[in-house]
């Protein structure tokens, strides 16, 4: 119900794209999510619900289609649409239709969005709860044994982890679950010895009460790559000294003012990614 194909993948002959929408494309589609979920004050987890709204529309029309094209400008209605739904369904403040159409600068009336909304509830099947990475954090957490205060840290550290990776398109394919494993594994080894102590008994609770594995192959590869893109980012810190202070002062600076986007105009960002 709620996996999705990657409809971003390359020709596995010649490595060139076999879709007109790049990984790149959808960056600046979660850039511009969480920049209105941050201006409008909702959730910023509803980017992951709307993302997941978004791949799965996506990956099923172009298997539909039996072609990996997609109509940018049907893309960029389902992006704005997707966010609309989200919305709707997880928030108790909402986002006019007009006011989007107002966003979109023309390109997209009340009625093209009305449509559009239809269309992907449609081809969802009315899948629209799907579990997130951070719910899932929120359940691996529990199996963390250390003090209160530092697990804390540890779930804030892996919250942000997660908003880095959806907004990576390598993870289009992956299991929220596996995500959100690998975002506990890189946060418990970046926060140094206070916290890397615990990091085998959480390794064999998740495996006793979990069913998941560290060595997987799966988890592995995710938390590489959520590794990269983590240390890629402008909240990475050269390790500090070890001690308990100046680890959780390292893993604080991983907070909301450091994730992934800041509060911009959200028009001029969508118009942009429509370039």
């Amino acid at each position: 119900m709620y996996r999705c194909e990657d409809y971003l993948n390359k020709d596995n002959t010649s490595g060139a794209s076999t879709s007109q929408l790049s990984s790149r494309w959808r960056e600046k589609i979660s850039e511009w999510y969480f920049k209105m979920v941050d201006h409008f004050e909702f959730s910023r987890e509803v980017v992951s619900i709307s993302l997941s709204y978004l791949d799965r529309f996506l990956s099923a029309t172009q298997k539909a289609k039996g072609v990996c094209v997609v109509d940018p400008h049907l893309a960029q209605l389902a992006a704005m649409t997707s966010l609309h739904l989200a919305v709707k369904l997880h928030e108790s403040k909402k986002i006019k239709m007009s006011s989007l159409a107002d966003l979109s600068r023309g390109h997209f009336s009340t009625e093209m969005i009305e449509q559009m909304e239809i269309n992907i509830l449609s081809t969802l099947g009315w899948h629209v709860h799907p579990t997130t990475s951070l719910q899932f954090v929120d359940q691996f957490a529990k199996l963390l044994c250390m003090k209160t205060s530092v697990r804390e840290e540890v779930f804030e550290m892996s919250r942000f982890l997660t908003e880095l990776a959806v907004c990576d398109s390598y993870f289009v394919s992956a299991l929220p679950s596996n995500v959100a494993y690998a975002c506990m594994l890189v946060a418990l080894e970046f926060g140094g010895d206070v916290v890397s102590t615990t990091l085998q008994s959480f390794v064999s609770n998740m495996g006793f009460m979990a069913g998941m594995q560290a060595d997987n192959a799966t988890v592995e590869d995710a938390r590489s790559r959520i590794r990269e893109i983590y240390m890629q980012s402008a909240a990475f810190q050269k390790p500090m000294a070890s001690t308990e202070k100046n680890q959780l002062s390292a893993m604080k600076a991983t907070s909301v003012e450091r994730s992934p986007t800041c509060v911009v105009d959200g028009s001029k960002a969508f118009v942009s990614s429509n370039q």
